[in-house]
C-alpha cells in the first residue's frame, strides 16, 4: 500500500511555476482548472481535487511571502510544504468521509518522502520550463534580448 501512495506531484510544481512567472490570478485559475478536470474525470467526491489544488495555491501564495521562489532552496521548501499539505488534507477528507479506510503509520512516512522528493526535483523542472519558455518565445519573436 505504501508504494502506491508515492507520487511526484507535477501539477503542484507547474502551479508554482505559473505563480512565479505569470502571477497569482493565472496560477489560481490554473489550479482551479486542474482540480476541476481531475474531479471531472475521477470517480471520487466532486470538488475534492478542486479544493485540494486551491489549497495548494493558497499554500504557495502564503509561503511565497516567507521564502523566495526565485532560488532553488525556496522552491524546494515551498513545494515540499504544498505537497505535504495537499496529501494531509486528502487523507483527512478520506478518513472523514470513508468509514472503511485504514491508514497505516508507514503511510505517513511514504507521504512525507513523496513531498520531499517532489520538492527536490522542483529546481530541475523549473530549469526545464525556463528553457522551454525561452525556446517558444524565440520561436514567436518575443524573446528578450540576451544579456552579456
Amino acid at each position: 500500500m505504501g508504494a502506491g501512495l508515492f507520487d511526484l506531484d507535477l501539477l503542484t510544481i507547474m502551479t508554482a511555476y505559473v505563480f512565479l512567472f505569470y502571477g497569482r490570478t493565472r496560477a489560481c485559475v490554473y489550479a482551479f482548472g486542474q482540480g476541476f478536470l481531475i474531479d471531472l474525470f475521477s470517480g471520487g467526491l466532486h470538488g475534492l481535487f478542486t479544493l485540494l489544488y486551491l489549497c495548494v495555491f493558497g499554500c504557495i501564495y502564503l509561503t511565497s511571502r516567507l521564502v523566495n521562489l526565485h532560488y532553488p532552496r525556496g522552491q524546494i521548501i515551498l513545494i515540499s510544504l504544498a505537497v505535504l499539505l495537499k496529501e494531509i488534507l486528502l487523507l483527512m477528507v478520506l478518513i472523514i468521509f470513508s468509514r472503511e479506510i485504514f491508514v497505516p503509520r508507514s503511510c505517513i512516512w511514504v507521504l512525507g518522502f513523496s513531498a520531499v522528493a517532489t520538492g527536490l526535483i522542483t529546481p530541475a523542472f523549473f530549469y526545464l520550463f525556463d528553457r522551454l519558455r525561452t525556446v517558444f518565445l524565440k520561436a514567436s519573436g518575443n524573446a528578450p534580448e540576451e544579456q552579456i
